[in-house]
């Protein structure tokens, strides 16, 4: 497995709240974005745990044996874990009631790329072209599924960061989970923070260049900083690597 992965503060935030973990495993290859929300130092705590609570629930649970369908109830029933987990320890600790995060999984196994998502943190396969795998669980993706504002209209809307979905926020959730054929694409997970500020063929053309996966994830960072910086901003970009037989 290649990778690239980077979280930045960006240029406007006090703190990081967003996380990231990369299994490198040849079994299992995954990678793992979250991006928290709450107040004092909630949105850290929960981008933090959810990664932790699915990374473990995943080295426990996924065993060679499984079929692709199989494996991706084990990622689901991981992410329910976690949302209950975090749904509970934000009961019990006042200060830090109401935190949630998005959280954004693809794990190659075999011939698939299996996702699993709640939130707006995206991810992306890098082809021939660049195809958003997810659908964004906010406000303005509805507005956008219901045809009442255009796509161009929701990257200015001022609601684009009002998230619909969320783990931790309620005490179940709903997980979104996709299964494509995988035939050597490069993978890219990444929080709003990138997404908000670059745009998707922007996101194509930096991957492509003759860089590393990390080189490519950083050039990529600071064109968001450039940009202004908004948000906290995480960028993981995977793929298989190549045996010297294939082509």
């Amino acid at each position: 497995m290649l990778y690239g992965a980077i979280t930045d503060i960006g240029m406007r935030r006090r703190i990081n709240e967003d996380n990231y973990y990369v299994n490198d495993n040849e079994a299992f290859p995954y990678a793992i974005v979250a991006d928290g929300m709450g107040g004092h130092q909630a949105g850290e705590i929960a981008s933090m745990m959810v990664v932790d609570i699915i990374e473990n629930h995943l080295n426990k649970n996924l065993i060679e044996t499984l079929d692709y369908v199989e494996a991706g109830e084990v990622i689901r029933q991981a992410f329910i874990s976690a949302n209950s987990i975090i749904y509970n320890y934000a009961k019990d600790h006042y200060k830090i009631m109401g935190m949630g995060t998005t959280a954004t999984l693809a794990m190659i196994y075999g011939n698939k790329i299996i996702t699993a998502h709640v939130g707006d943190s995206r991810a992306y396969m890098l082809g021939d072209d660049i195809v958003q795998i997810t659908k964004d669980h906010s406000y303005v993706q509805e507005l956008v599924s219901r045809g009442e504002i255009s796509k161009e209209m929701a990257k200015h809307h001022p609601k684009k960061n009002y998230i619909t979905r969320a783990m931790g926020a309620e005490d179940t959730v709903k997980v979104d989970i996709t299964i494509k054929p995988y035939n050597g694409e490069t993978i890219i997970l990444c929080s709003d923070g990138l997404t908000n500020f670059v745009e998707d063929d922007e996101i194509m053309e930096y991957v492509k260049k003759e860089n590393t996966l990390q080189k490519s994830s950083e050039e990529l960072v600071a064109l968001a900083n450039e940009r202004g910086g908004g948000d906290n901003i995480t960028i993981v970009a995977f793929e298989k690597e190549k045996n010297e037989n294939e082509q």
